[in-house]
């Protein structure tokens, strides 16, 4: 009995050292490698042999450049909108969302037909402001989608409308105002914050509307039609005290100073406000509307 026993366990014993040859063969030829290569790529290996993972958004981004060569451009947006969801580590990130809000700035203010974009043929009796109500655009929008100088309008004309129905988010800590599409909320185009001067009160986040869109010379409004809008000083007014967009002034220390002071009837910010560039400002007058939605956030 007591030999039986010691043959299995003799035959155990080889079973097991069978075992163990097979798992330490198996790591050698199989295991090993990718497991080396792993740390490798994690960085967990030798400094001097690391390797960084590929920049698959440059992928990207170089078949977005190929579309807008090819004139492809709403092709190329979603082409780099996909590389921002999905790739917001890549080094194209910034120049992508560079790149797609020129191209939604051309697509909304040019001839080019794009989702809700119209045409609208001006019958007797039409009006620049009902059919702006109507549209839920803005006479700005019809006139320099239009390319029209002048805003007089008559049957047989065609203005361009589209609704102009966009969000804004302003986040304090990013520095930018960023323009969101009206029906899914992606990224249209972004402003970089110049300066903010905001009341103490006004904590993110906050929720508000524009409430007006003013353009100001000389002492007293001014609408598109004048000729003095361009040079007009502009502002937009939220629902909510105190927040303003309002153009930076290029020396602003004592051009923000002068216009507190004399602030009153022709500015009611009384220099509040989150400053962008003058270009940015006159830009965003040609899209937004009054009633448009401000998030304002950290």
């Amino acid at each position: 009995m007591a030999r039986v026993r010691l043959l299995l366990a003799f035959f155990a014993l080889c079973i097991l050292a069978a075992g163990a040859f097979g798992v330490a063969w198996y790591w050698k030829n199989f295991l090993r490698a990718n497991w080396e290569a792993t740390r490798e790529i994690e960085g967990r290996g030798n400094p001097k042999t690391k390797r960084e993972l590929p920049d698959l958004g440059i992928r990207e981004f170089e078949a977005a450049q190929a579309l807008l060569i090819d004139g492809e451009w709403a092709a190329a947006r979603d082409r780099l909108h996909y590389l921002m969801e999905y790739y917001p580590d890549s080094k194209a990130y910034n120049e992508a969302k560079h790149i797609v809000g020129e191209i939604n700035m051309d697509l909304l203010l040019s001839p080019t037909p794009i989702p809700g974009k119209e045409e609208h043929l001006v019958k007797s009796g039409d009006l620049l402001a009902p059919l702006a109500r109507r549209y839920q655009t803005t006479i700005n929008y019809m006139m320099r989608a239009g390319g029209r100088l002048n805003h007089l309008i008559y049957p047989g004309d065609r203005l361009i409308v589209y609704p102009l129905n966009f969000r804004l988010r302003i986040s304090l800590g990013k520095q930018t105002v960023t323009v969101l599409t009206p029906d899914d909320g992606k990224f249209f185009k972004d402003y970089e914050i110049r300066s903010v001067n905001l009341p103490p009160a006004l904590k993110p986040p906050v929720s508000a509307k524009i409430a007006e869109m003013v353009a100001w010379h000389e002492g007293r409004a001014v609408t598109f039609e004048s000729p003095n809008y361009f040079d007009a000083d502009k502002w937009i007014r939220a629902d909510k005290v105190g927040l303003f967009i309002r153009a930076q002034p290029e020396e602003a220390a004592s051009t923000d100073q002068a216009s507190a002071e004399k602030g009153g009837a022709s500015d009611p910010s009384g220099g509040l406000g989150v400053k962008v560039d003058r270009a940015d400002l006159e830009e965003m007058f040609a899209f937004l509307r009054a009633s448009n939605a401000i998030e304002l956030v950290p």
